[in-house]
């Protein structure tokens, strides 16, 4: 069965991808310009027909992530950045985001001052990232990733990672980040969100998407911590 079939069959519609339009900068709340991806994002179930991956999957939904503990991604390469997030009281180590269903592609775990971000499905360390907790805040202040995401966009890498703490671990509705080297081809852009975020990768953007945050429109509860 070809992927489109497949969809299709799934989604029960003739085309998931039809709702997948830019949006620009002006006409968002982000004040870039955006990918909306949430007609596919939101539709698509995510499965495997490879029964290893299905058992891999279920077994990990228990993992505390030690197996990660100390560990960097394989042949990985440090990037500095400077990532700051809101952040106030006691620090746990283990799971800090665990997928639920299929359709969420990562955990995220805490040991040593370290994050571990690992594929939900095969449980691949992809990122490893230093943090340091503070009275106010968590700073990052190093990324590591496997080399072939740094050395095209050492940028790109450290995105990600915002990204994913600030969806997976806040909350937040964040932007994720297109690499450079994919082409400006709307469909095949949804189609990569989704491999790499299931249902939470709704809205993508070339631009820096570490310097884009939604303007405060009301007060609101405190983030929640690390």
């Amino acid at each position: 069965m070809g992927f489109w079939s497949w969809v299709k069959r799934l989604v029960g519609v003739k085309d998931p991808l039809a709702g997948v339009r830019w949006i620009s900068a002006g006409e968002n709340p982000f004040g870039v310009e955006v990918l909306d991806c949430r007609s596919f994002s939101e539709s698509v179930v995510a499965m495997t027909g490879d029964k290893k991956v299905a058992e891999t999957y279920a077994l990990l939904r228990s993992s505390s992530g030690e197996q990660h503990r100390g560990r960097a991604p394989e042949d990985s390469k440090p990037c500095d950045c400077d990532l700051r997030y809101p952040h106030r009281g006691a620090t746990r180590d283990g799971p800090l985001f665990k997928s639920d269903v299929m359709e969420d592609k990562w955990d995220i775990y805490l040991y040593d001052g370290h994050l571990y971000f690992a594929r939900s499905w095969t449980d691949d360390l992809v990122y490893r990232a230093d943090i340091a907790f503070g009275d106010d805040d968590a700073t990052v202040n190093a990324v590591e990733a496997r080399r072939e995401l740094v050395e095209g966009d050492p940028a790109y890498a450290i995105a990600v990672v915002d990204y994913l703490i600030r969806s997976h671990l806040y909350g937040d509705l964040a932007l994720h980040p297109l690499p450079k080297t994919l082409a400006d081809d709307q469909r095949q852009l949804a189609i990569f969100s989704f491999s790499q975020y299931g249902r939470r990768g709704v809205f993508g953007t070339f631009a820096d998407s570490t310097r884009v945050r939604l303007p405060a429109v009301a007060p609101g509860p405190a983030p929640r911590p690390l």
